[in-house]
């Protein structure tokens, strides 16, 4: 298990809601990510609410979420976000009530070794929580403004003074002392590139899947592209992507793939060789595109190209 988060000092400045029994938990939106969460805070702060964020901060044996995931807790009993497959968040929202009745930080244990033992996990580990009372929106506003910009972000928990900091730091989550530090990255966006039929039904596809789409053609070119960008060409003629193909291999983007079978996708090689693109750059070309193939229909192959770009998240 990750090294015991240390107990939140008290925090007497904190906002004091009124009676925690007038208040039964409930969850208005049913959503694990992260920006979700912060933008809930976010809203929570900029009303007036007192709301506390929750993180995981300790993980014993198995669990389905990983260290670092957040919740948020408002003081109406409204909660979002998910600390484990939502077998313990009623009973987390619970317990963060009365840490924002009391306007103090806690920290908190589900599972094995918890003092609540009529509350399981099926995976028979443990989860440690820190809930922290939050007495000012700037950090989780300045999270949000980086994530929104595209940049790698760091949430720092400070037990001795029970406050939290953003920076746009690429700091590994976990413990650092008497720090815990929580790392975000931008969401996954795919680029589609392609006026088909599979293209039209990958973006479909990957909406419902709330994943962030853009679109390009090889008139207006890729755009802006980082490390967190993936980008899909899915025409049925090569001949005309090779300049904006060159420009995504060489690119941040942590995957680009065209549509086509072995030997459309040899020609495509050899000619990015003949370009003069080195065989470590044209290697990162993922063709025929797709998890799983071949695809013979367009939702198929919406699936396996989607769950390809996922597996291959940096």
């Amino acid at each position: 298990m990750a090294a015991s988060a240390p107990e939140p000092q008290d925090a007497s400045r904190a906002p004091t809601p009124g009676p925690v029994t007038e208040r039964v938990p409930f969850c208005p939106q049913r959503t694990d990510r992260p920006q979700h969460v912060l933008e809930f805070l976010r809203q929570a702060t900029e009303t007036g609410q007192a709301a506390a964020l929750v993180l995981l901060v300790g993980i014993e044996g198995s669990a389905s979420r990983s260290l670092g995931t957040i919740m948020a807790v408002r003081e109406d009993g409204a909660y979002c976000g998910y600390v484990s497959g939502g077998c313990v968040e009623a009973a987390v929202a619970t317990e963060t009530l009365s840490a924002l009745q009391i306007g103090k930080d806690r920290l908190i244990r589900f599972g094995k070794g918890s003092p609540f033992f009529d509350i399981t996990l099926p995976c028979g580990g443990a989860l440690e929580l820190v809930v922290h009372v939050l007495r000012d929106g700037a950090p989780i506003r300045d999270v949000l403004a980086l994530l929104a910009d595209r940049h790698c972000a760091t949430l720092i928990y400070d037990t001795d003074s029970a406050q939290v900091m953003a920076q746009p730091s690429l700091a590994q989550t976990g413990w650092h002392d008497a720090k815990f530090v929580t790392h975000f990255t931008p969401p996954v966006r795919i680029v589609v590139l392609g006026e088909s039929l599979e293209a039209e039904v990958l973006i479909r596809v990957a909406q419902a899947a709330d994943v962030d789409i853009a679109t390009a053609d090889l008139r207006r070119g890729l755009g802006k592209i980082d490390a967190h960008t993936a980008i899909a060409f899915l025409h049925h003629s090569a001949e005309d992507e090779e300049p904006l193909l060159t420009q995504a291999l060489l690119s941040e983007a942590f995957y680009v793939g065209c549509l086509g079978g072995r030997q459309t996708q040899q020609k495509r090689r050899h000619a990015l060789t003949a370009a003069g693109l080195e065989h470590s750059t044209i290697d990162r070309l993922h063709g025929p595109i797709g998890l799983f193939g071949p695809a013979r229909d367009a939702t198929s192959l919406a699936v396996s190209v989607l769950a390809e770009i996922l597996s291959k998240r940096v």
